[in-house]
């Protein structure tokens, strides 16, 4: 079974908002890689926002595993190493209102797997995964 052109269109414009992850986990950039690797490891998740304190949760980067290990691989990372050490400063973000067509544009451009979602003042709200876009495909699929 294909979907038809009309679904593809309307499974294009679903909102960011609509499939986010509310309330996603985060790290401050003081935290330390190897609790922060941890963290990762036993949550089984790939990536985490980096905000400055968790009262404003302003966006400040993004840490994934895959930096931990390239880090790990060029250079010595000491026990002392902190997040600010490591993360994607001001990484590619998303709003609530954009639409899967042009997230999935932006995730393939600039092959990246996790977009942290944003307010007007730049506060994490969300954290869209291509996970979650795949899973919304299925259901479309599955639907048809």
């Amino acid at each position: 079974m294909d979907l038809k052109p009309h679904n593809l269109q309307q499974f294009g414009q679903i909102k960011v908002g609509e499939i986010m992850i509310q309330d996603p986990l985060y790290i401050t950039p003081n935290e330390k890689i190897s609790t922060t690797e941890l963290l990762m490891l036993r949550k089984n998740i790939g990536g985490l926002p980096v905000v400055s304190s968790r009262d404003e949760k302003q966006l400040l980067g993004i840490i994934t595993q895959r930096d931990i290990r390239l880090a790990k691989f060029a250079m010595s990372i000491e026990s002392q190493t902190l997040v600010r050490d490591l993360m994607t400063s001001e990484p590619y973000v998303a709003k609530k209102t954009d639409t899967l067509k042009n997230i999935l544009k932006k995730m393939f451009r600039f092959n990246i797997e996790r977009l942290p979602v944003v307010n007007e003042q730049n506060q994490l709200v969300g954290l869209v995964l291509e996970r979650n876009i795949l899973d919304k495909l299925a259901e479309f699929l599955i639907n048809e």
